[in-house]
């Protein structure tokens, strides 16, 4: 499936869903959203110069305004603004697309999730904030990428961030097909991951350095995915798989910057209150300069975990495992762990109070960089 095959299905399954919709409809306009206070200590080995205690926030507004048509045709458009820009304290948009939905599955255009970072299955991980399962690293300092550095190759991607989420929050057209006997599939193209909204940027990524691509930037990125979700006597079975691809920057004279390859995959099972699950991403090479005098490393992680729920309460604990070339002028890896446990307690409907503690350690090989410690969450959460 090339781009232009996408982007013809998608418009395809929307003028065929569409029909014979003539008929005004009035649009309902739903406004949710929500917000999180979290207290944080770290106690860490490479501290010079940091505190150990710190205050975050965030709030988040979704505005769905949604519409259906005579012959069962649904549409509509979403925005999600966030209150979250740090010191700056800016209001930004984060989600900002049109939607529609009928028998024939559902097509998104605009800035979206792409299929597989909407449905990819990991761990459960539900004492955790709003999905944020790699948030730890905002937590613990990591040391920042240098010119020789791959760290950020990979567009959102933490080390142990177990979604494939290199389209960025990038303008895109995703489409969902409809579940059969728990399957469904999809797909999506985005013309450049680091363009949204009513940018229009049609250069090639270029080269910014000489060991990696331009900070993680790709161009024609197409996804397939499929995920899994039902139940057999009581046992609930989830599991999701993916592969991303996508154009590096242009090849100059002597080098090989490699192009975008990345899969997933995730299972859970659970039953009577219990999961056990976990996932697998593997980057490979995905925008490094292989040639001489440029040590490469895949870039991958994974996660596995267990979670407990019984009525308001929920305990759980995961182990998280990422790799990726560290410093490319360096031999050698970057490899950060984390031992994870956490509690969660729903006080009333949409009210939630967590904690969490992590055990963290990073090799790198880059060895001044080696870091190691403890972080203690607490937070309230709010869903409306």
């Amino acid at each position: 499936m090339n781009r232009y095959l996408l982007a013809g299905a998608a418009a395809a399954a929307l003028a065929l869903g569409a029909g014979a919709a003539n008929a005004q409809a009035k649009f309902d306009v739903k406004i949710g959203g929500d917000a999180y206070f979290e207290a944080g200590y770290v106690d860490q080995d490479v501290d010079s110069n940091l505190r150990s205690t710190e205050f975050r926030n965030r709030m988040r507004i979704n505005i769905i305004p949604s519409a259906k048509a005579d012959n069962g045709l649904e549409y509509g458009a979403r925005m999600r603004l966030r209150a979250n820009s740090g010191g700056s304290r800016q209001t930004d948009a984060d989600r900002a697309y049109l939607y529609a939905q009928g028998t024939f599955g559902q097509v998104r255009m605009g800035v979206t999730n792409s299929f597989n970072d909407e449905t990819y299955v990991t761990a459960s991980m539900d004492y955790l904030k709003l999905g944020a399962y790699d948030d730890i690293t905002a937590w613990i300092n990591l040391p920042s990428a240098t010119a020789g550095s791959s760290a950020n190759i990979i567009t959102g991607n933490s080390l142990v961030n177990p979604s494939l989420a290199q389209d960025g929050n990038a303008t895109k057209i995703v489409y969902f097909s409809p579940r059969f006997a728990g399957l469904q599939l999809g797909a999506s193209y985005t013309p450049r991951n680091d363009s949204s909204n009513t940018d229009v940027s049609r250069t090639k990524p270029s080269v910014t350095g000489s060991v990696n691509n331009s900070n993680g930037t790709f161009s024609d990125l197409v996804e397939i995915g499929a995920n899994y979700n039902n139940t057999f006597g009581g046992v609930t079975v989830k599991a999701s798989a993916g592969y991303f691809w996508g154009q590096a920057a242009s090849n100059v004279a002597g080098s090989n910057y490699k192009d975008l390859n990345a899969w997933q995959a995730g299972l859970n099972v659970g039953y009577a209150g219990f999961t056990l699950g976990g996932s697998y991403i593997d980057y490979g090479k995905s925008g490094q300069n292989e040639r001489t005098g440029v040590f490469t490393e895949t870039t991958r992680n994974w996660t596995v975990g267990a979670q407990y729920t019984t009525g308001p309460i929920v305990v759980g604990a995961n182990y998280k495992n990422g790799t990726d070339g560290g410093d490319l002028s360096t031999r050698g890896k970057r490899e950060l762990q984390v031992y994870e446990i956490g509690v969660g307690y729903t006080v009333a409907p949409g009210l939630t109070v967590q904690a969490q503690y992590d055990y963290f350690d990073l090799n790198n090989d880059a060895s001044a960089a080696d870091d190691k410690g403890n972080v203690v969450l607490l937070r309230s959460i709010l869903a409306f």
